[in-house]
């Protein structure tokens, strides 16, 4: 029996935005009818991507990749490898863009969006959606 669900899930394994990342999910009506894969660096293996990718298009018909990134990513060294964090945000969504870009050109007909998560000082994580 065939079955399909609509999104196709990239995100960071790390553990502090586990809630907020179902929450999100839930809040754009993804959850549910998603293949999520969790993996250090979100989007930074870009072969593992691609691979876990085509086998959710194959299995089960994906028609969009939703790629989630976050600040203070450990498999990027951390904040602490930028001056800033408007430089840490932009190294962040070229990743996401970077990643982006590789499935559009493998897969022309599939549609992507991308989110930055950041936690705030108060520990309410923040999703900025990347329209770019």
């Amino acid at each position: 029996m065939a079955h399909y669900c609509k999104y196709f899930i990239v995100h960071c394994i790390d553990f502090r935005f586990g809630r907020a990342i179902k929450d999100y999910l839930e809040k754009e009506e993804m959850l549910g009818d998603c293949d999520i894969v969790s993996v250090a660096g979100g989007v930074k293996d870009a072969g593992l991507i691609l691979g876990q990718l085509e086998i959710s298009l194959k299995l089960h018909n994906v028609q969009e990749a939703v790629l989630i990134g976050h600040i203070d990513c450990g498999a990027y060294g951390g904040s602490g490898e930028f001056v800033s964090f408007e430089q840490e945000r932009e190294f962040q969504l070229g990743e996401l863009k970077k990643a982006r870009d590789m499935i559009l050109a493998k897969y022309p007909s599939l549609k992507a969006r991308m989110a930055l998560a950041k936690i705030e000082p108060s520990g309410e994580v923040i999703f900025e959606g990347i329209n770019a």
